[in-house]
């Protein structure tokens, strides 16, 4: 635990990010995003700067209802603190967001899709109170593409086999 008593980097980020997407109802999802975002992050998206109010409009129009949860989850995470508070620091990672239904790019027809996306970010206190956890992003950068829902086995295990053949564990 960092010396201010409060969780990791890597805890906070995956816990924030992780509400966003497995909230019960797109209210729950807009409160995880304002705990997340800072109201003048400096925001891209595969090369596009965004406004905050383009993060909220993009991040639940994944939703494809106002109630039920996404699948999600982080494949890779690195975080470092700018000091042992733990209160600021940068954060990349990937991570995979399930249970999307987008238009098939030649019929129009609704498909299972997931969107694996990478990002880098830098994290910052808030507040000089060092009782209240006031991290948010103040910057965030992210690649993202979208892929039919049956790949994410295939990648995953050609994932799992690099790791086996290097001699890690997942």
């Amino acid at each position: 635990m960092p010396a201010s008593g409060l969780c990791s980097l890597s805890d906070w980020v995956q816990n924030r990010t992780s509400a966003i997407y497995v909230a019960p109802n797109k209210t729950e999802s807009k409160k995880a995003i304002a705990e997340l975002f800072a109201p003048h992050v400096k925001a891209s998206i595969n090369g596009r700067s965004i406004t905050r109010q383009e993060i909220d409009e993009l991040l639940l129009v994944m939703r494809p209802a106002e109630e039920g949860a996404l699948g999600f989850y982080w494949t890779d995470l690195v975080a470092t603190p700018k000091d042992s508070s733990e209160r600021g620091g940068a954060v990349s990672g990937m991570y995979v967001i399930a249970g999307l239904h987008l238009p098939h790019p030649q019929t129009g027809e609704l498909v299972p899709t997931y969107r694996r996306k990478g990002v880098a970010v830098i994290i910052e206190s808030q507040s000089q109170d060092l009782d209240v956890d006031s991290r948010k992003v103040v910057e965030f950068v992210s690649v993202a593409n979208n892929y039919p829902l049956d790949q994410l086995a295939v990648q995953e295990k050609e994932r799992g086999s690099f790791v086996s053949k290097y001699g890690y564990r997942l």
